[in-house]
């Protein structure tokens, strides 16, 4: 008999208290953090998705960027643009997105979208969503790293009625690339990480 009191305390210590730990992390955890973790093969699915759209949609406006100056549509340099073709060149690129890009996309959305809200129903309780403003500070780091790509490619002091369309777009693309790559790889590093821990603890 004296020797249940400290049985007990070692059956707590390294038995009930993780996964009492384990639970109490849970209760502080957001919806969506949840559904990653518990479905972590849906979660890399969506993101590897999402990167495809992206893809796609870049090479998309790409192509209607080279196919707008050879066909007429907008004028290759930027000194002769007027507003008539800033919104002539945007309508074309929103149609041919939603067609090429949109169209595939939002029927994979519907598919998916059932099942997801049954998973929202069963697990989200209504919580106030903290409030993020990242946008802002995002958009100064591209345009940080804009400022980079133009010294780089000796574009610093050329008046802006001299670049091309495609210097224009061009240099914002790749600003947005290493932004992403900046951003991206350290985040996705994490991500795998914190999926990978969290099935290492439920083991």
């Amino acid at each position: 008999m004296p020797a249940q009191g400290p049985l007990t305390f070692y059956t707590y210590l390294y038995h009930i208290r993780p996964i009492l730990n384990r639970r109490k992390r849970l209760c502080h955890m957001s919806f969506d953090e949840k559904f990653a973790r518990e479905h972590w093969k849906m979660t890399t699915a969506m993101v590897v998705s999402c990167a495809v759209v992206v893809i796609a949609a870049i090479y998309v406006f790409l192509w209607r960027v080279a196919n707008a100056q050879a066909v007429g549509l907008v004028p290759t340099v930027l000194g002769e643009w007027t507003v008539g073709y800033c919104i002539t060149f945007i309508l074309h690129a929103i149609f041919w997105e939603i067609v090429l890009v949109g169209s595939w996309t939002i029927l994979i959305t519907i598919a998916i979208y059932p099942w997801y809200r049954k998973l929202v129903k069963k697990g989200r309780k209504k919580r106030p969503r903290r409030k993020r403003d990242n946008g802002d500070a995002f958009s100064f780091f591209i345009w940080l790293i804009w400022l980079a790509v133009v010294w780089t490619a000796g574009k610093w002091n050329l008046a802006f009625q001299s670049w091309t369309f495609n210097d224009w777009i061009y240099t914002w693309l790749y600003a947005l690339l290493w932004g992403f790559l900046i951003v991206g790889i350290p985040g996705l590093m994490y991500l795998v990480w914190w999926i990978s821990g969290g099935k290492k603890k439920k083991r």
